[in-house]
């Protein structure tokens, strides 16, 4: 078997950015627009406060074609072990001019868990997929549970 060297065809889902909404507080944005920006998102934690009320809005674009059956996993590992994995059902998305928004979760707020033992460093995965199982866009970030902000 010979490797096929030509490049990949254009991703069809690109993410731009992550946008943490805090219930009283100001929204953090993330740049995801690039790789440099993604591994920047990853290496620079985020503090959180135990107990606060969040939910994360994503924006990315579509090209090419419908994408269909679009599912989001999201997976938080503290010290190499997973502590917490989410997946949501969000839709198809069509290429058009605006960037498509999508809030986890869909409804309400989450929260941060809270207590002594909750407080620490965490990593995190999102990862986007369609209907067949083929990843379309992931990105990881960092934070920090503190007891306040």
């Amino acid at each position: 078997m010979t490797s096929d060297s030509t490049t990949q065809p254009d991703p069809r889902l690109t993410l731009l950015q992550g946008t943490f909404e805090f219930e009283g507080r100001d929204s953090v944005v993330l740049d995801l627009s690039t790789e440099e920006a993604r591994k920047q998102a990853s290496a620079t934690p985020l503090t959180l406060k135990e107990g606060a009320n969040y939910r994360v809005r994503l924006t990315f674009r579509v090209s090419g074609e419908l994408v269909s059956g679009v599912r989001y996993l999201s997976q938080t590992f503290r010290k190499g072990l997973r502590v917490q994995k989410d997946q949501q059902m969000l839709g198809s998305f069509g290429p058009q001019d605006r960037p498509h928004e999508v809030t986890v979760p869909r409804h309400g707020w989450e929260e941060v868990p809270s207590g002594l033992l909750s407080r620490g460093s965490y990593t995190a995965k999102g990862t986007f997929t369609d209907d067949d199982g083929v990843e379309l866009g992931a990105w990881e970030w960092a934070f920090d549970i503190k007891s306040s902000w």
